[in-house]
């Protein structure tokens, strides 16, 4: 049997896609490419914003369409948030929380045996453990994301995730280990520290938090291999946890989460932090690493958002001098305190205000870009472009592009900027 796989989503998505990729693979199931006709369809699916629901919801008749005897497999955040809904939907065979994906083929087997549906969707206890799904290769062959948390517990009024993904739960040092080993051993140059609030890495685990598990990833002295950390929130950021990370090879990028540049939002928000000390964490990290990539997410149009409020956000985003900031218009979630809070925005001015900050964070970003021209960087190669271009990262996440008729395919580089074009860095010809 064959088996094609849909994601939608964050990184730990994409993650956990690669492990049950790896289960369906280990129990001799060939894995096709999305969008083919197959004998099990699986949806990894996000809940995230109403988008990522239509996504998810659209996938599942398409794919129905495509094969009316096909299994057709919904997993992850939209299966345990509308779970009551999805018990009597026709078009799926088997459905999955966001719990249980280890068990996924022994479900798909469980199916074809009985025919009947197998539900699996159970709510959480405080005394969950960690599911270790684990990888070897990846699909992307260059940079491995590798899980080392799951759940949250900071509530923040806007986000459902809380409720579908559960308490905190952390992956034992050991294993994380032997993952990024095995990983160095199948060739990854890159490997991405990545969770649903890796800042609560460690919370539920004895003497263990994120600067551990980084002096303890330093010590396996893996040649040629630098790691990069996923999403934080600005107050793990410690001058311990930064020494520790310049002490091996970690990249000199931080996606710090913000979400508002304006106090009075972001204590409706429930973010528990201020903007003086998310200032205070930049400069910390700049001191060290004064050529850090410093990229974010901002939220527009939040319940009750002032005229005054949003023009505190572009102030500080211009401050702060990010490299990169992901704009997004606020999405009521059902079930979030924000969904009921009074003073909705509507639609024309979060449109509005998305499109300034869009505009401005733009011009924030190609100046942090041309900072780099006439500079070396250390470049990790992924692709290359149908003009010949190898498309690559730097260690601060600054997108470069190099032409050469050499395969630079996950080669890593250090190569001289020449020219900057729209936030992307143009370096020179590189010769193996």
């Amino acid at each position: 049997m064959n088996v094609s796989f849909y994601t939608l989503g964050c990184k730990v998505n994409q993650f956990e896609t690669e492990a049950m990729t790896q289960l369906f693979r280990d129990e001799a199931f060939e894995v096709i490419e999305p969008g083919k006709a197959s004998d099990v369809f699986v949806i990894n699916s996000c809940t995230v914003t109403s988008a990522s629901d239509k996504k998810t919801r659209n996938m599942i008749s398409r794919f129905k369409r495509m094969n009316q005897d096909a299994i057709i497999v919904l997993a992850g955040c939209y299966a345990q948030s509308k779970q009551e809904d999805l018990k009597n939907e026709g078009n799926i065979d088997i459905i999955i929380g966001t719990k249980y994906k280890d068990k996924v083929v022994e479900f798909v087997n469980e199916h074809i045996e009985t025919k009947n549906m197998v539900f699996k969707v159970d709510e959480f206890n405080r005394d969950e453990i960690y599911e270790n799904l684990t990888i070897t290769h990846t699909e992307e062959r260059t940079r491995a994301n590798i899980k080392i948390q799951d759940g949250c517990r900071q509530f923040c009024t806007y986000c459902i995730i809380p409720y579908v993904r559960g308490p905190v739960r952390s992956r034992e040092i050991k294993d994380v280990l032997d993952e990024i080993i095995h990983l160095h051993q199948n060739g990854y140059k890159e490997i991405v520290l990545n969770g649903i609030h890796i800042t609560s890495y460690g919370f539920d685990l004895t003497d263990t938090n994120l600067v551990r598990l980084i002096r303890e990833i330093n010590t396996l002295n893996l040649e040629g291999v630098r790691f990069r950390l996923g999403s934080l929130e600005p107050r793990v950021i410690s001058e311990a946890l930064i020494q520790e990370m310049i002490k091996g090879d970690f990249c000199d990028h931080f996606h710090l989460s913000l979400q508002s540049g304006s106090n009075s939002v972001l204590d409706r928000m429930n973010r528990r932090y201020t903007t003086e000390g998310y200032y205070d964490k930049v400069e910390l990290i700049r001191r060290y690493m004064p050529d850090a990539g410093i990229t974010t997410d901002v939220i527009v149009g939040f319940p009750g958002e002032t005229e005054e409020e949003f023009e505190e956000t572009c102030q500080f985003i211009e401050k702060v001098r990010f490299s990169k900031v992901h704009v997004f218009p606020f999405s009521p979630r059902e079930g979030t305190k924000a969904f009921d809070m009074p003073d909705q925005i509507t639609g024309k001015i979060k449109k509005e205000r998305t499109n300034r900050l869009i505009g401005l964070c733009n011009r924030v970003s190609q100046d942090f870009y041309e900072r780099f021209l006439d500079r070396t960087v250390d470049v990790l190669y992924e692709q290359r472009d149908e003009k010949g271009y190898y498309i690559g990262h730097a260690t601060n996440y600054l997108t470069t592009h190099t032409y050469s008729d050499d395969d630079l395919h996950n080669a890593r580089k250090h190569v001289r900027v020449s020219s900057i074009d729209s936030h992307t860095l143009i370096t020179e010809e590189v010769t193996l």
